[in-house]
């Protein structure tokens, strides 16, 4: 049986990288030029010619990492230059008869939109340089209901009619590290084509626990037709969100997603089997994860590798009057808990500042049965979560809810958007404090 191939390209001297690393954007069009060659490169080298994947009148559907309402300047989302690129290679060099772009952003509401994330993300206007045909807001599409053949924990799916009904998907996924998931790269991309309402247990719940399993499970929905990967600036540390740029000037193609997330990995410095949602897709036969197993073509792994600083998803410890009270705590709050006081600490808050002005801050989570009430009076309380109430440590929570000075809730199982809106509460009991 012959391998999986992953090809990888290298991109040289991309004009706009120096500004784009230092936080701000500039289009170049010879920039785009060149990740578009390097796009039909690694495309040629994992599959030998575009018309293996596309056939004459097809729909092509181009699914990219729009993680979050978040400008390019982020990181978090595919680099508008290879949106353009990629759409622009598919227009050009294959039969489709149109050439699509969609997705939907993570966390809804609490981040943004489809529509306002493909815009800020500068993905609509590169897309459309690129001569897209349609650009789809899946969360303003209907969707089909679904039972996953042989899923292990995620069973059931919504799934966006669009991504469905295209005859050819293309994933185009982002060389990030992630809080929750280790790396966010092709299987985890998939994330984007079920709703992401809370407290639905779609996208919410699939962020909650055994996401690798779950990744893995919606996976079976339908394999991607080919899978590319923006790794011209990836995102290390405390990735998806706030982690740091590291320019890698790559673009790396797959038609087998498990062996190309995992070349990906390998690239980062990982052991693929670090990452939950190789780990568990190769276990179940989705794909190849070993790389002994792969035919990597192009540019030799070893010459590439970097190894990525790795996410911390530790929330407590983090600052002196700013306690976590996180004992038996699920990874779905410990997590985006962790996420949101990064996204607080990376606004340029100054906490000694905030916390003489605004009080101690406690957030909790989960059973706590070694917390005692008095650590929260006169204190803000953020409770995430509705567990607590299952612990025999309950009566202890709701004596601190009577003692403390402020409480904020926020309701369900896990409340994901806690990522986003535990932020913007702290930004908001920051500046009335200052007032």
């Amino acid at each position: 049986m012959a391998k999986p191939i992953v090809s990888i390209t290298k991109v040289e001297g991309l004009k706009g990288n120096e500004s784009f690393m230092g936080g701000k954007f500039v289009r170049y069009d010879e920039d785009v030029a060149k990740i578009k060659d390097a796009v039909k490169k690694a495309v040629e080298l994992a599959v030998g010619s575009v018309d293996k994947i596309v056939k004459e009148g097809q729909t092509v559907l181009i699914k990219p990492n729009l993680a979050f309402q978040a400008p390019a300047e982020s990181h978090a989302v595919v680099d508008p230059r290879v949106i353009e690129a990629v759409v622009a290679y598919f227009k050009e060099y294959s039969k489709a008869k149109e050439v699509w772009i969609g997705d939907n952003p993570s966390l809804g509401k609490h981040v943004g939109r489809a529509k306002p994330a493909f815009a800020e993300s500068g993905m609509e206007e590169a897309a459309k340089r690129g001569n897209v045909d349609k650009v789809i807001y899946f969360d303003e599409t209907d969707v089909v209901e679904m039972d996953i053949p042989g899923a292990k924990v995620f069973k059931k799916a919504a799934v966006f009619k669009p991504f469905m009904d295209a005859d050819v998907v293309i994933n185009l996924a982002k060389m990030k590290v992630h809080l929750a998931g280790t790396v966010t790269l092709g299987l985890k991309n998939w994330n984007g084509i079920i709703p992401n309402v809370h407290p639905d247990a779609q996208q919410q719940g699939a962020h909650r626990v055994e996401l690798g399993q779950k990744m893995a499970d919606l996976y079976r929905i339908r394999k991607a037709d080919l899978t590319l990967y923006d790794a011209i600036i990836g995102m290390e540390g405390q990735g998806p969100h706030a982690g740091t740029p590291i320019e890698m000037n790559l673009i790396l193609a797959a038609e087998d997603t498990v062996a190309g997330d995992a070349v990906n990995a390998a690239v980062m410095g990982y052991d693929p089997i670090e990452i939950p949602a190789i780990r568990c897709a190769g276990t179940d036969g989705l794909g190849e994860r070993e790389l002994d197993k792969i035919e990597v073509v192009g540019e030799k792994l070893e010459d590439v590798r970097t190894v990525f600083k790795r996410a911390n998803n530790d929330p407590i410890g983090m600052y002196d009057g700013l306690f976590c009270a996180m004992q038996q705590t699920c990874p779905g709050c410990f997590v985006n808990v962790r996420g949101a006081l990064d996204s607080f600490y990376n606004s340029g808050i100054d906490m000694k500042k905030f916390l003489e002005a605004a009080g101690e801050v406690v957030v909790l989570a989960g059973g706590v049965p070694d917390f005692e009430p008095e650590d929260a009076k006169e204190k803000h309380l953020f409770v995430c979560g509705d567990c607590w109430e299952y612990f025999p440590s309950a009566d202890k929570v709701r004596e601190a809810i009577k003692l403390a000075k402020s409480v904020t809730y926020y309701p369900g199982c896990a409340p994901v958007y806690i990522f986003a809106q535990l932020n913007t509460d702290l930004q908001t009991l920051a500046r009335e404090s200052a007032l």
